[in-house]
Order: structure tokens, then sequence, then C-alpha cells
């Protein structure tokens, strides 16, 4: 497989929110089948495309690209190349230095509603490593100057267009619009989805009642238990910008496995008195 080939299947792969590894011959010793510089691309289930030698040396490519994937660190591993099952070139076998480099699909944040809360969202995410896109059915509202000039503004119909936008495992959703129904709508689009996090902007009395909806709608009980909602830390959010603070600091916390709780409670700094 060629190298342009390699880089439109890794396009492809992140596009869908595929998390891969490329592995790259960085060395060979012995009279190896590739040069150096050749590329694979594997996938997640362990498939591979690009060949290096034959099906036992790619084998043991892709199994130490799914251990890389695994750990979720890049390294270098030595692949031996047997002469006896004709994978290298000579009769004394080769050597391949394979560098194994992790690529994860650039995270989405997909914001249902163009109001205040979306905009002063906006200028946190713009400096969070998300791609923003804000998604409103009112053209007039969401104008593209409210926003941070990063934002991608789609219009249209808010549960059809979360629908088009196939969220996946790399995509964040907010649903912040100007309704209750409308709010009910997006939410029961994004349960459709994949996207790793779902969040919804309301009062408790809201959100039960928009949960209780649902459920008898067939939702299940346990997806909408993965709903964070209402959304956001509670910091005693009341205006735009504070509330768009407390959606940016769950996201932020979620995304980095921490607890939220205050550093000072993590940490002992003032010693116990040394009693004699």
């Amino acid at each position: 497989m060629s190298t342009i080939t390699i880089y439109d299947e890794i396009q492809t792969a992140l596009s869908r929110g595929e998390k891969i590894v490329i592995a790259t011959v960085v060395k060979t010793m012995g009279a190896a089948p590739c040069p150096i510089g050749s590329k694979a691309l594997i996938h997640q289930d362990g498939s591979m495309q690009g060949s290096f030698a034959g099906p036992q040396t790619d084998s043991k490519v892709a199994q130490e690209a799914l251990k890389i994937l695994r750990d979720g660190n890049p390294a270098a591993v030595h692949v031996h190349l047997d002469a006896d099952q004709g994978e290298a070139v000579g009769s004394c076998g080769a050597t391949l230095e394979v560098f194994f480099e992790i690529l994860r699909p650039e995270p989405r944040l997909i914001v249902a509603g163009a109001g205040y809360v979306a905009q002063a969202l906006s200028r946190l995410v713009a400096r969070l490593d998300f791609r923003m896109i804000v998604v409103d059915d009112r053209r007039d509202l969401a104008e593209s100057q409210a926003f941070d000039n990063k934002v991608q503004m789609t219009f249209g119909d808010i549960p059809q267009t979360i629908r088009a936008l196939e969220p996946d495992e790399a995509s964040w959703i907010v649903i912040v619009t100007r309704g209750h129904n409308l709010d009910k709508d997006a939410l029961r689009a994004a349960l459709d989805t994949r996207a790793t996090y779902i969040g919804m902007i309301g009062s408790p009395g809201k959100v039960k009642r928009i949960f209780r909806e649902l459920l008898e709608e067939g939702i299940e009980r346990a997806r909408l238990e993965q709903v964070h909602a209402p959304i956001g830390l509670d910091l005693g959010a009341e205006t735009p910008d504070e509330i768009a603070l407390s959606i940016a600091a769950e996201i932020t916390m979620l995304r980095k496995n921490a607890t939220g709780i205050p550093l000072k409670n993590m940490h002992k700094l003032i010693e116990d008195p040394v009693t004699t």
C-alpha cells in the first residue's frame, strides 16, 4: 500500500472517531523485504492496512500495535523475520525496528443551541483543544460574530442535525437550547449516538420531567443515568459566563479522569505539631 493511500486511510479512520496505531519501520537489520520508512495502519480490532513482509510478520506487528494501544504510549519494538517462513529476503532472517505511534481523533464538542450560554462556552472551549460545532435552527440568533472564530456554525433542525453529525466516542454533546421540548428532542437524538458525554442544562425539576417522559417512550433507565443533567459542576453559577465555566469545568474533569474536589483537600500541607 502506498504512503498516499495510508494517509487517506488514516484520515478516514480518524474522521470516524477511531483511535489507531501507525507502525513505521525506522531501522532494518539483515535482508529485510521492506525499506526504512515503510508504514502500516493498525485498527483497534487488530486489522491491518499495509504490509511489512508476510502474514507471520504482519501478525506480530499487529499484536505489538494492540499492546501499544492498550498501554497508551508510543514505543519502538524489534520484530524478527524468520527466514524459514520466507518473509526475509536472505537465508539469515532479518530484524525490523518498528516505531508505533497512537493517533487519536480530534475531540468534537457539539453544542445544541446558540444562546448566551453557548456563546460563553465557545470562548472557553476554544482554548481546551476541542473542535466546537454549534447547532441551531435560528440563523438570526446564531450570528458568527457572537462566537469564537474557531467555532463551526451549523443551521437546521437541531435533532436531525445532531444525528447527521454522527457523534462518536470522540464527541461530547452539550444541550442548551431555548426550551423544554427542544431540549428533550435534542436529548433523544443524542442518546441514539455513541457520544462519550451528553450533558443537558435545566433545573432538577425540568430534568426530572424530561427523564420521566423519555422513560415512558421506552428509553432505557441505564442510558438516561449516563446523562449529565443538570449539566456542570456546583459552582453556584447564575450568569451565562458562570454556567459556561461550570460546564467547561465538568468536561475537563471527566476528560482528565479527575475528582473535582479542592486541591487543598488532597494534600496535607500543615504538619501536625510534634509532641514529646
